[in-house]
């Protein structure tokens, strides 16, 4: 029989054991995911190891939330079981009309699909030890603060590796980080994370520029839309309306002023980017970056000549030939009707998890919700996944103002 003093023991451990791996798996996939981004930028031999240090992580993960089995991780296990069983009926139904599937592929992008939901059950133990990862915190700050450094060091030097984008016609610095729409996720977290800490728990410290600033030489419109929306946010609920034209004008020029050499190079290019699309597809083309010409092109092929009715409920797509980029439209065509429902019911229990106040939280999400329907990548992708996590996991403080 076990006393007391063992289960709190037993407790303990298993809180250091889930930070530990936490940590060990952000450190490792940041620096790894570079060394992918700096091989596959300079042409340099294989570069896709990271799926696969990704996808053994999964499966060291699935092992100790077994191990470590309680309720909230049973409900958890159960839907990430009913997902993989309806991605494999979704396949088998495909195949019977998509000679050209890429199971494989297909396969890899479900362990991303599954990796937040996976990874979920170490933040569990987390969560429920009711004590804060200050450790984790620390790590999240340093890595974060070393990628500014190097979009920094981008900027000034030109280094290539260090480019949101790996042609020469868009500008853009995310550092280590290998895709441009995990920067931009990444980001999204991160100006969460310290606005939420600046403005909602008092907390003045040098990471909230050193996450901001850079956050605007990554140059993607996810990251640009999401600055929108705070900024009208921000506004809106915490300045009076007499300052509100004052404070507007005050901080555009000012900021205009610091960083205008960079700024021009910014919006110029962005700019030329807009006007290229917009003139080759219009406005709508040119705002979700030509997404919205696969629905036409990959969507409506798929559900309306391929589809059997198995696959409305199960889904079944062809990532290579059939991705559309769109969020939501992505996971109705991987998983179907069933188990996107699972799948958004398992991420709705993760982000009531979120201690954000009430008002806040309603904005978090739905600025979410509407950069992940218009830019994709982000169900998909095990970073942001990871980011996300962290988010949740770093919310998480008791004594807080609600306002």
């Amino acid at each position: 029989m076990y006393n007391m003093s063992d289960i709190k023991i037993n407790s303990q451990q298993i809180y250091n054991y889930s930070i530990a791996l936490f940590i060990v798996a952000f450190i490792v996939f940041y620096f790894t995911d570079g060394l992918s981004k700096y091989i596959f930028r300079t042409n340099a031999g294989f570069y896709r190891f990271g799926p696969i240090i990704k996808g053994l992580f999964e499966m060291l993960v699935l092992l100790y939330g077994l191990i470590t089995l309680r309720n909230s991780k049973l409900i958890f296990l159960s839907g990430i079981l009913l997902l993989a069983l309806s991605f494999l009926i979704g396949q088998f139904f495909l195949s019977f009309n998509y000679a050209e599937l890429s199971f494989l592929e297909n396969f890899n992008s479900l362990f991303k699909y599954l990796f937040p939901l996976i990874l979920y059950l170490i933040a569990i133990d987390i969560i429920s030890h009711k004590k804060y990862p200050v450790l984790l915190l620390k790590t999240y700050k340093s890595i974060l603060s070393i990628n500014s450094f190097l979009i920094l060091i981008g900027i000034l030097y030109g280094v290539a590796v260090f480019r949101t984008y790996a042609g020469i016609n868009r500008f853009g610095y995310d550092g280590l980080i290998f895709a441009q729409n995990e920067a931009s996720f990444i980001f999204i977290f991160s100006i969460t994370f310290v606005y939420y800490r600046r403005f909602y728990l008092g907390i003045k410290e040098r990471f909230f520029w050193v996450t901001i600033i850079p956050s605007i030489f990554v140059a993607t419109k996810a990251i640009y839309l999401f600055l929108v929306l705070l900024l009208i946010y921000h506004l809106v609920k915490r300045v009076p309306l007499k300052k509100l034209l004052f404070f507007a004008t005050s901080s555009i020029l000012m900021g205009y002023l610091l960083f205008y050499t960079t700024l021009n190079k910014i919006i110029i290019n962005s700019y030329g980017v807009f006007m290229h699309t917009y003139r080759k597809g219009g406005f709508l083309n040119a705002l979700l970056s030509g997404r919205n010409s696969y629905i036409e092109s990959k969507f409506k092929p798929l559900v309306f000549e391929t589809w059997s009715l198995p696959n409305f409920i199960f889904g079944g797509q062809d990532v290579k030939s059939h991705y559309v980029e769109m969020g939501f439209l992505d996971l109705f065509l991987f998983f179907g009707i069933f188990g996107s429902i699972v799948y958004l019911y398992l991420f709705y229990l993760i982000i009531r998890q979120l201690r954000f106040s009430v008002y806040f939280k309603y904005f978090f999400i739905f600025s979410l919700i509407l950069i992940i329907a218009t830019a994709g990548h982000f169900f998909e992708s095990g970073i942001a996944g990871l980011h996300f996590i962290i988010l949740v996991l770093l919310s998480r403080v008791e004594k807080y103002k609600l306002t």
